[in-house]
């Protein structure tokens, strides 16, 4: 199977994956009454704290559980604490939820998608002045973002496959 063919598989995989998921009948081990919940780290443990706070929120009234929300160090620390019980719902992108999803051999449940990730682009860009279109960076430095990411990594990687640019044979150097 070719990369673009691989890429394309786990897009179509990942189209229908929601950002918020549940192992069903997980309990976050040694934490009776509390519903751990955590996020890729996309941003600053802070931020997603702030950000988390509504939602733990709502699930605390709604569930008359503690709720607390347990950062995660890296993408990959996200997914292996969902499948290992470790935590009970975590935000995920598209990549994570079929790491997970693959991990746990099906047994992660998808409970919301924003509307806005049913399409997705991405943006390249550049201060370099002769850079116009996707074809000029050939022979180029790029960096991507962490590799379990679906808007750093997975997608930018996707759209360069598809417009004939393969990143580890056609720039210069991948960061």
């Amino acid at each position: 199977m070719s990369p673009l063919s691989t890429l394309k598989s786990l897009l179509a995989a990942s189209t229908a994956a929601a950002l918020l998921f549940a192992a069903p009948g997980a309990s976050a081990q040694n934490t009776p009454g509390v519903l751990k919940v955590s996020a890729i780290p996309d941003e600053a443990p802070t931020e997603l704290q702030r950000k988390f706070k509504p939602l733990g929120d709502y699930l605390a009234k709604a569930t008359g559980l503690k709720v607390e929300f347990t950062p995660v160090t890296d993408y990959a620390a996200s997914v292996e604490g969902l499948i290992n019980k470790k935590l009970d719902m975590v935000w995920f992108g598209g990549f994570t939820f079929v790491q997970a999803n693959v991990r746990s051999k099906g047994q992660v449940t998808p409970l919301v998608q924003r509307a806005e990730d049913e399409k997705f682009r991405s943006v390249f860009i550049t201060t370099n002045p002769g850079i116009h279109k996707l074809e000029d960076l050939r022979g180029k430095t790029l960096s991507f973002g962490s590799e379990s990411s679906t808007s750093g990594h997975l997608m930018p990687r996707s759209f360069l496959l598809g417009a004939k640019i393969n990143p580890d044979t056609d720039l210069k150097r991948v960061s």
